[in-house]
């Protein structure tokens, strides 16, 4: 039996409620950082394997005692390498450096723009952290898991070997293993129940919610990022002074019931399956509607979106190639084709289990099973004590005093 150590910021089967979410950050900032953890999680229950889903970070501080207690490290990662994470490769590559068990990087990337670049200024740090890290990680397998094409052309640029760095795309998108489940419906009406996920960074999508809002009465926005959590449970307002953005409190989105934020992965998925359709900036946020059989396109606005929009085959538009204003649902919905996302799903899962094969790890989908006992493991938690469900928007009018004391508050900002 294997005894596995597998990353991720907070275990499925752990579930906490709004408040601990945002006090102790159990989301990593991105909640979309609990897509790739779960699937992940469901993916290696092997009948076989004893597998730890835990944060790494208070493992990492004693390597001896993973090297006593363990066989195998897995670690899901996104956009890892980018100058904001420095700290953390840093933090990571000394402790991998210290281990002696198996090492393995699922769907790691790097993060540029919508061409490829990175601030120059950052470049020469984020490549020295980059190349400890990837070498620590080959020193400890055959080969490192990166999202797309982009990530493996950066990478062999630093040096590294072709054949040290395989394209897997994100686990997230094989929650189901070899299966997708999408449900496309004919057509999309205003009517209909729509998602919108935003980076609440990206100017372009101000006057996209803007217009997604006045065309769509059921428009729903899914906030994934710690800070619009906080401004749920806590009424504080996002850096930033856009007034088109979901920053504010003050911003219709906020309105009762029109925006929800995800605590779990369960929860997601049951709001996302009663969604007609999904769109917007966030990867995650795109790949969960489409796990759990609602259509989503994602509007891509850096190399991190784009090059796993890429691979997976998922339906995008460039921001930058499209005016905003003339972004809206029903265009979306009709210009999207997801016929080579569906067709090259079983493919692209052959890849990811052979990635896992060579690194001597066993998956759930195999003959001998293993997701099934994941499920059953989830529908008692379902039962009691019961998963979170998505944490609603339920703003009331906000009193001359509070709007002029948030003004001011932005202003000092």
């Amino acid at each position: 039996m294997a005894r596995i150590l597998l990353k991720v910021h907070h275990p499925t089967l752990e579930p906490a409620d709004a408040a601990t979410v945002l006090e102790r950050n159990l989301i990593g900032n991105n909640v979309g950082n609990l897509a790739f953890s779960h699937a992940s999680e469901r993916l290696l229950t092997h009948p076989g394997d004893d597998v730890t889903a835990a944060p790494t970070g208070p493992w990492f501080a004693d390597p001896a005692r993973v090297n006593r207690e363990f066989d195998h490290v897995v670690f899901p990662l996104a956009n890892h390498f980018r100058a904001s994470n420095l700290k953390a490769l840093d933090r990571q590559s000394t402790a991998i450096e210290q281990l002696t068990t198996g090492f393995t990087v699922l769907g790691v990337g790097a993060q540029a723009d919508l061409d490829g670049n990175a601030p120059r200024a950052e470049r020469e740090a984020v490549e020295k952290a980059t190349r400890r890290f990837v070498r620590a990680v080959l020193e400890r397998g055959p080969s490192i898991g990166v999202r797309g094409d982009f990530t493996k052309e950066y990478l062999v640029g630093l040096g590294f070997d072709d054949s040290e760095v395989d394209v897997i795309g994100c686990p997230s998108m094989f929650l189901h293993g070899p299966e997708l489940p999408l449900r496309l419906p004919d057509a999309v009406a205003a009517d209909d129940p729509i998602a919108i996920t935003i980076s609440p960074y990206v100017t372009e999508m101000g006057p996209i919610l803007e217009q997604s809002l006045r065309r769509h009465r059921h428009l729903t926005y899914i906030g994934q990022d710690v800070h619009t959590l906080r401004l749920l449970l806590r009424g504080t307002s996002l850096s930033g002074d856009d007034p088109r953005l979901p920053l504010s409190p003050e911003h219709p989105v906020f309105a009762p019931g029109r925006t929800v934020f995800p605590l779990n992965i369960p929860a997601w998925q049951e709001f996302l399956r009663r969604q007609r359709f999904a769109f917007g900036t966030r990867i995650h946020g795109t790949i969960v509607s489409l796990i759990s059989g609602t259509p989503a396109v994602l509007l891509a606005h850096d190399s991190r979106t784009l090059e796993l929009a890429r691979y997976h085959r998922i339906p995008f538009v460039r921001l930058d190639e499209r005016d905003p204003s003339e972004v809206s649902v029903p265009d979306l919905f009709a210009q999207a084709d997801w016929s080579a996302l569906v067709d090259g799903h079983r493919e692209r899962w052959d890849t990811y289990a052979a990635f896992l094969e060579r690194h001597g790890l066993r998956h759930g989908f195999g003959p001998a099973g293993g997701v099934e006992r994941f499920d059953a493991a989830v529908a008692a938690v379902a039962a009691d004590p019961g998963f979170p469900p998505v944490v609603r928007s339920n703003a009331g009018p906000v009193s001359p005093a509070r709007r002029l004391a948030r003004a001011v508050r932005r202003r000092l900002r």
